[in-house]
C-alpha cells in the first residue's frame, strides 16, 4: 500500500502546471485593435502564462502570455509569443491556419450543451472563426458562414517566412463580437462561467514538428478535448469611485 501511495504521488508531482481557472474582467472601454497592447484596459486583464504540453507531461516554458477582457460589445484577446522561426499559412479568413504559427482560442459557454467555438489568428493577421454545433461537425460547412466581425492585428519582432534567420516574437490583439456567440445565448452576465482553452501551434525549422501547447490540462493531444478545459469567469467592471 505504501509503495502504491508513493507511486501515485510521483505521478501527480510529474504533471505540469496548467490554467485550471482564470478571470475575464469587464472594462469600461475596449482597446484599439492595433497589435500594440498599450491601451490602459490591458492592465486590468488577468495574465494567462501557463501553456504546457500537458498530455506529454511537458511543462510551460513561459513563452506565451495572454489576456482576455470584455465589454458590452466584444470579447477581447491578446497574446505575446516568443518565436525564433516565424511562419504563417493562409491568406484569407478560415484558411487552415494551423499549418503555420497560430494562436487559437476555444470557448464552451455550457458544459451541458454540445456547442463550442474555435477562433484563431496568425502572424499575417488572418483569422479563423468556427461555431461548432457539436464536436465532429463539418469544418467546411461552418467555414462558409458569413463573417462575424471578428478582427485581429498581429505585429512581428522578426521576419516572416524567412528560413535561417533568428526571430524574436509575435503579438496578436483582437476582438470577437458577442453576436458570434448568439447560438448559445450571446453575451455573458457577470458571474457566468464558461470553459476555455487558449492554444498555440509553434512551427520551427523545416523538417521539424510544430510544438503544440495549451493553457488547459488536456489529457490527449487534441485542442477539441473540451472535457479538460479550464474555467473562465466573467467579472463585472470595478465600481467607479464616488
Amino acid at each position: 500500500m505504501m509503495l502504491l501511495q508513493l507511486a501515485i504521488l510521483v505521478v501527480l508531482a510529474e504533471k505540469p502546471e496548467a490554467t485550471l481557472k482564470s478571470a475575464c474582467r469587464k472594462v469600461a472601454e475596449g482597446p484599439k485593435i492595433d497589435g500594440k497592447l498599450n491601451d490602459p484596459c490591458w492592465s486590468e486583464g488577468q495574465l494567462i502564462d501557463k501553456f504546457p504540453t500537458y498530455w506529454e507531461g511537458k511543462p510551460s516554458t513561459g513563452s506565451t502570455k495572454a489576456k482576455l477582457i470584455w465589454d458590452d460589445e466584444n470579447l477581447y484577446f491578446s497574446a505575446t509569443m516568443t518565436d525564433t522561426e516565424l511562419k504563417a499559412f493562409g491568406t484569407k479568413r478560415n484558411d487552415h491556419l494551423w499549418n503555420g504559427d497560430v494562436f487559437e482560442m476555444f470557448f464552451k459557454p455550457s458544459v451541458g450543451a454540445p456547442a463550442y467555438y474555435e477562433l484563431q489568428a496568425n502572424p499575417r493577421s488572418v483569422i479563423l472563426e468556427i461555431p461548432f454545433a457539436k464536436r465532429g461537425a463539418s469544418f467546411e460547412e461552418q467555414a462558409v458562414k458569413p463573417p462575424s466581425g471578428m478582427t485581429a492585428v498581429a505585429t512581428l519582432d522578426g521576419t516572416l517566412d524567412t528560413p535561417g534567420d533568428i526571430d524574436g516574437s509575435w503579438t496578436v490583439e483582437g476582438k470577437i463580437p458577442w453576436t458570434f456567440f448568439a447560438p448559445t445565448g450571446g453575451k455573458p452576465k457577470p458571474g457566468d462561467v464558461w470553459t476555455f482553452a487558449l492554444c498555440r501551434y509553434d512551427f520551427g525549422p523545416e523538417g521539424t514538428q510544430p510544438v503544440l501547447t495549451s493553457s488547459a490540462p488536456l489529457t490527449v493531444g487534441s485542442f477539441h478535448r473540451y472535457e479538460d478545459y479550464g474555467k473562465l469567469t466573467f467579472e463585472a467592471a470595478p465600481a467607479k469611485p464616488k
